[in-house]
């Protein structure tokens, strides 16, 4: 293990918990605001969940199939797998105004997961 590949699962962990972090901040103002706003600002929502489950998908596809490097193996793979199976359970049709609270709980439960493990990693280097 090299520098190179702790620099690159520490870009990765920060990038992906970034992006929850803007969905986070997405799904409050969603819950702020009038129904004007919110008729805009959900395809957003919509348009930025699909587009980080399709990155998340596609990087955990790309360390399954293509990186043998233990150290993605141990930190990367596992953080973004779990990541993955919380945001499995929100379905893209499931957001609505009713459902806020829930996806918001669920993406909540994937950040925090997140953050875990970067300290963890940045511990553990």
């Amino acid at each position: 293990m090299n520098d190179y590949d702790m620099e690159k699962v520490s870009a990765s962990l920060h990038y992906f918990r970034h992006e929850l972090k803007n969905l986070l901040d997405l799904l409050e103002s969603y819950a702020k605001a009038n129904y004007e706003q919110k008729t805009t600002l959900h395809e957003d929502l919509i348009l930025q969940f699909k587009r980080y489950k399709v990155k998340l998908k596609r990087e955990i596809k790309i360390l399954i199939e293509y990186d043998a490097n233990l150290l993605s193996s141990d930190f990367l793979l596992p953080s973004l797998a779990v990541v993955f199976a919380y945001l499995q359970d929100i379905g893209i049709n499931r957001m609505n105004p009713n459902s806020i609270p829930k996806v918001v709980q669920q993406i909540k439960k994937a950040y925090f997961f997140m953050e875990r493990c970067d300290q963890r990693f940045k511990i553990e280097t």
